[in-house]
């Protein structure tokens, strides 16, 4: 029937057939979004008419496009999930309320960056809101700040932490489907990320937050081991974000060593500094805890695969290109978030963000691609899924309307998304970010 046809048309109902396959399989047989994606990919090469042996070549093929991110992810939990073992992350914030209780917005501040710094090491938003989202939580609230505008203030930690440097995954995807190393993002990456978080955070906070009382806010904390203190608990940090600096710095004296490796080392200090520390057990459960995000990873990479194949990833590209700028511009800025509230922004960034990326070519395409991924991250505190939303209410205990967290955020949402596309429209003029 689909040969009948015109290629465009053969093209464009292979696009319907995956969509219905997957909204079927996801809303009503309860795949989960990986199989569901899954089944979708091979559906659409089925009714593209290959047979089931390139089907499955190209299945097991696409799933390994991510493989380079998915071991970054992992890591990256582990060496975070040793620092919380140890305390060391519980260490941190009793540092800050000690150093900065007499300057509450400055301390508001430090507490956006604390709940970004996990999801910035390891690429997935909700190691932040479980890591530090009750403790942090629990300091707002007793400076003042209403429960609604606590949860958004961790939702949207984590979502920037998703983005902030060094691992920002829909950088790396959109980056990987354009075949662009992901080289030079580091520096432009925490300029963009550091006036967005400091925005939110006094945004949100701004007419609530007065003075603390330093000791009764470290009674709720939980207590810290005595071998935890100083530089035990900087140590692995500055080792990771030295070794990154350092190859990037003298490329000629360190070898390309590689972010997995990076935070293989950095977890092996932190074993050290920690002491007694269940590593075979820390390492399960950083396995249990990316595993659905790993599974997205790989479901998308088989998923932009059979796209691919079946032509329908070109019809993408070439409609990019060939609609008017203005109407892409829209469609980036107002589209793409949806799309990321409903695929996540990984699998938003891996379906759209390629080709909008390509369509962009033009411009600087490091700054461009940090301006979609700034876009695409926001999908993550959005309805439907809201996967870094529905956990920030969790942990803060808020159970009204989730709507009433998204409209308390509109303006920081806003703001993202205008920065965003204006780092897209004008990325020639920001590369000044790349001293």
């Amino acid at each position: 029937m689909l040969s009948s046809l015109s290629q465009t048309g053969q093209v464009t109902s292979i696009l319907v057939i995956i969509v219905l396959v997957y909204v079927i399989a996801y809303r009503f047989l309860r795949f989960g979004n990986p199989l569901a994606m899954l089944f979708s990919a091979v559906i659409g090469g089925f009714c593209s008419g290959f047979g089931p042996f390139d089907v499955t070549r190209h299945i097991v093929e696409g799933s390994f496009t991510f493989i380079n991110i998915i071991l970054i992810i992992y890591m990256a939990t582990v060496f975070i999930y040793i620092q919380k073992e140890s305390k060391a992350l519980d260490a941190l914030v009793r540092d800050v309320i000690i150093h900065f209780h007499n300057w509450p917005k400055v301390l508001v501040v430090l507490l956006m960056f604390l709940i970004m710094l996990p999801p910035a090491f390891t690429g997935p938003g909700a190691d932040g809101i479980f890591a530090f989202g009750m403790l942090v939580s629990s300091v707002l609230l007793s400076m003042g700040v209403p429960l609604v505008k606590t949860t958004a203030f961790v939702a949207i930690g984590g979502t920037l932490g998703v983005f902030a440097p060094p691992v920002n995954v829909p950088c790396m995807i959109i980056a990987s489907g354009i075949n662009m190393p992901y080289v030079g993002f580091m520096v432009p990456l925490l300029l963009v990320t550091i006036p967005v978080a400091v925005f939110s955070a006094l945004f949100l906070c701004w007419n609530y937050v007065g003075p603390v009382d330093a000791e009764a806010v470290l009674k709720k904390l939980p207590p810290i081991p005595e071998r935890m203190r100083g530089i035990r608990v900087y140590l692995p940090l500055i080792v990771v974000v030295g070794l990154m600096l350092s190859i990037r710095a003298f490329p000629h004296f360190f070898p390309p060593l590689g972010i997995p490796l990076i935070f293989t080392i950095g977890a092996i200090v932190a074993v050290i500094m920690a002491g007694k520390t269940d590593f075979m057990k820390v390492s399960r459960e950083a396995f249990d805890d990316t595993f659905s995000i790993n599974a997205i990873l790989l479901a998308v990479g088989a998923l932009v695969q059979i796209m691919a194949l079946t032509g329908v990833r070109g019809l993408f590209v070439l409609a990019a290109i060939t609609v008017p700028a203005v109407l892409l511009y829209l469609v980036i800025m107002f589209g793409f978030p949806l799309f990321a509230g409903v695929l996540t922004s990984f699998g938003a960034a891996s379906v759209f963000g390629v080709p909008f990326m390509l369509a962009l070519l033009g411009r600087d395409p490091i700054i461009a691609t940090i301006g979609l991924s700034l876009i695409a991250v926001v999908g993550n505190i959005i309805p439907p899924t809201a996967v870094l939303g529905i956990p920030a209410a969790i942990v803060t205990g808020y159970k009204e309307s989730y709507n009433n967290v998204v409209r308390v955020s509109l303006v920081p949402i806003i703001a993202t998304l205008v920065f965003g596309i204006a780092l897209v429209i004008f990325a020639n003029a920001f590369r000044f970010l790349r001293f």
